[in-house]
Order: structure tokens, then sequence, then C-alpha cells
């Protein structure tokens, strides 16, 4: 993959971004990359003064606009997609109706609505339908999904949306698409669990912190990723900071002062046939 071959971290998540990561995929943006996209993120990878740069233009440090200012930049200088409007607001008499995260036009003409997020979310089938739920449990994929459906993605269908772009789509309809990038991760209650989970590449995983003894046969270390950099597998050197693993019931403690969920990579045993790093949520038992 395209990832593997890149070493800034910014790059590295962008790359990862157009890899195509989907929870949720409405539009395929493959078709329209540039022909040369692999060769422009690496090129990229060695100046990336241009990623940075627009990384520095947000303002925020929230994880959700880190990803929308990466999409942005991606849709912009790797696409053949024109941007016409992002994180537009409908408004009618005064009042926020809605807002449009972006709105492009492809080659042969056709506009598309995009609504974008990026999500991690955690397996609890006690908890269906809301069976896939966000580290902080707040959020649903299912209450995701039906809000974007339900709201963001017809709000140009309403007489105020249709009028708010009335210059731009000259009598053209916009197609509405849902993108939500990201990654699901199962539960590894147990050891049969966790040996499943070993044989497929496409979900990470969530453990809680007392049964973490059930990861050590097949991995050795581990390593607590920080918001944003959720996305790509960081660029691992012989003095990459790992942690042992036989030390991770040291999180119990820093569970009693933070309790929200550690978001960690995990190095495999040199001893395993599966030598793919592998993303974990360690949480809290009373999570």
């Amino acid at each position: 993959m395209i990832t593997d071959r890149c070493h800034h971290p910014l790059v590295k998540d962008l790359a990862w971004l157009v890899e195509g990561h989907y929870i949720e995929r409405d539009f395929d943006l493959q078709p329209y990359w540039l022909d040369d996209v692999n060769e422009r993120l690496l090129w990229l990878d060695k100046h990336p003064d241009a990623i940075v740069s627009a990384l520095a233009a947000c303002k925020s440090h929230f994880l959700g606009s880190y990803f929308e200012t990466l999409f942005s930049f991606a849709i912009e200088q790797l696409s053949v997609l024109k941007i016409h409007l992002e994180h537009f607001q409908i408004e009618s008499e005064g009042k926020t109706l809605g807002e449009v995260d972006m709105l492009v036009e492809t080659p042969d003409g056709e506009l598309h609505q995009f609504e974008i997020a990026i999500k991690f979310y955690l397996e609890r089938p006690d908890l269906f339908p809301h069976d896939w739920i966000g580290p902080n449990k707040n959020d649903s994929l299912l209450k995701k999904v039906t809000r974007a459906r339900e709201h963001q993605l017809i709000i140009l269908q309403t007489s105020e949306g249709s009028a708010a772009i009335e210059a731009i789509a000259e009598g053209r309809n916009p197609q509405a698409s849902l993108l939500i990038f990201g990654r699901l991760y199962v539960s590894l209650d147990s050891k049969d669990k966790v040996i499943e989970w070993l044989n497929q590449i496409e979900h990470g995983g969530w453990i809680r912190v007392s049964q973490v003894a059930l990861l050590a046969p097949f991995f050795s270390d581990f390593f607590i990723l920080q918001k944003p950099h959720w996305l790509s597998v960081p660029c691992i050197s012989d003095n990459f900071p790992f942690n042992s693993l036989q030390y991770a019931y040291n999180l119990v403690g820093e569970f009693l002062f933070d309790s929200r969920p550690k978001h960690v990579l995990l190095k495999p045993t040199f001893n395993t046939t599966d030598q793919i790093y592998r993303n974990v949520f360690i949480v809290p038992d009373t999570w």
C-alpha cells in the first residue's frame, strides 16, 4: 500500500485517505484520483510544505477538523473533481437549517454533495441497535448515519437549499453521498475471539484492561496513539518508543486519572505468522 512507502505523518494520513478506508460509502472516489496520485504522494512525502501549511491553517485541534482539512486537500490537489463549496450553511430567516460539507463537480458535469466524517466505532452487541459506538459512548454508527440521511443529505432538496446553490447548479440536481471513513473494532473478550480477529485484517479490536493478558501470546509491545493520528500506522523505526505489553497493567493506574479509552498500536511477536501491526482500544473495566 502507498501508506507503507510514505514517512511524513501528515502524508501517511493523506495516503490512508486516498486508499479508501470506509465504514459507509455512497460514492466511489477511486476513479477520480489523478492517474499519478501515488507518485504525487511520494513527492509530497519528501516536500511536505503544502500539506503542513494546510494543516497549520486549521485552527481546530479536533480529529474531525483535521480529517476535513486532509479531505479538502486531497480533493483539490489529488483529484479531478472541482470543489464549488465547502462547509456552506443553508439559512432561512436568519436561522441555519443545515450545512453542506462539500459540493463538487465531476469532469462530465455532474454535481455531488458530500457529507464526510471520520469515525472509530467499537462493537457492543448488548446495546443493539446502537451496537457500534464511539469510544466515549455518546455516538453510534446508527445515530450518525440516520442523522446524515434524514437531515444533511436532503438539505439541498429543500427550497432554501436549492435556492442557495441555484447559480452553481444551473438546473442540475446534486446527488447526495455519505462518506464515513474510519475503522470498526470488534470485541476481544476471549482467546477464541482474539484468534478469529488475527485471521482478518479489516477490523481493529477492543479489550478491557483486565483482559490484556489475552493479547500477550501474540503481541510484544504497544504504543499509545495520540489524536489526530489515529488513521495510518506511524512510521516504525528501530528506536520507535514502544512499551512492553507485559507492563500494560500500568494503564490501570492511568484510567484512575483519565477514564477515556486508550487507542494503541500493537507490535506482533516475532514467533507469530501475523506480522501486521494492529489497532486496539484498551478500555477501563467499567466501560
